[in-house]
């Protein structure tokens, strides 16, 4: 089992949905601006870090029922390799797993609508 990690950041895009055979995984790229304290200075990275992450279930139909680009978001989840392409050429590349997705309120406003079973067809 691997270790939570927590980000934050922005939606890149709007969230893509696909299906995975009887699945569909809600998929989005958030920016994350990145840096370090240097001499009790905060120095921004030049360059943010992109994250990919998945989300599948009722937490993915949320997502991309909530969602969109440039939203700030609040991201835990579980860390591994993902490739993909041709066998000749592949890529490789880190994707969260989320387990939980939250609007930061530190800069934004949301209206919470609860799910009742009755909304997810239950």
């Amino acid at each position: 089992m691997s270790t939570p990690r927590t980000i934050t950041g922005n939606l890149a895009a709007d969230v893509e949905v696909v299906q995975a055979g009887s699945i569909s995984i809600t998929k989005f790229r958030v920016i994350e601006n990145t840096g370090e304290y240097r001499g009790g200075k905060y120095i921004e990275h030049a360059d943010p870090t992109t994250h990919f992450v998945e989300a599948k279930f009722e937490l993915g139909e949320n997502a991309a029922a909530t969602l969109h680009k440039g939203d700030a978001v609040i991201v835990v989840g579980r860390e591994h390799t993902s490739s993909w392409g041709p066998e000749d050429s592949k890529a490789y590349g880190r994707v969260i797993a989320a387990d939980t997705i939250g609007v930061d309120l530190s800069r934004a406003v949301a209206q919470v609508r609860r799910v009742t079973r009755e909304d997810d067809g239950k």
